[in-house]
């Protein structure tokens, strides 16, 4: 892939959507590359590596239900795109619904994987 097209960006997020409602950690992990680096906040360290990345989307899974999202793209250019992301789930501890909006920026390889995924997430009112 020389360069990212709307269309396989588009197509990724949907992926990435719903694997994060599915609870299916192995269908995330494979979004990404063996070495992969994801900074779950921009100042955080990244989780770095495909095995980590689905240990993290595990977890998750574990901890959060009742699941949804939405995208939408807010720029390709070269092999990176852009996403806004909103995202509700209740935890399972403490059973609050809790809403974010986030910004996600996914850089992809030549196989048209994630190589670095960085997002900027807030907590919103649901």
């Amino acid at each position: 892939m020389n360069t990212l097209t709307f269309e396989h960006f588009s197509r990724w997020m949907e992926s990435y959507g719903r694997a994060s409602e599915e609870d299916d950690a192995c269908a995330s992990a494979n979004l990404f590359t063996q070495g992969a680096r994801y900074y779950e906040g921009p100042f955080d360290e990244p989780i770095e590596g495909r095995d980590a990345i689905h240990a993290y989307w595990l977890r998750g899974a574990q901890t959060l239900k009742d699941k949804e999202s939405a995208f939408e793209i807010l720029a390709v250019e070269g092999n990176l795109g852009i996403a806004r992301w909103k995202a509700k789930f209740t935890t399972i501890k403490s059973n609050q619904r809790i809403a974010l909006d986030c910004l996600f920026v996914v850089e992809f390889d030549e196989d048209g994987l994630c190589q670095t995924f960085r997002e900027w997430w807030h907590t919103i009112a649901d």
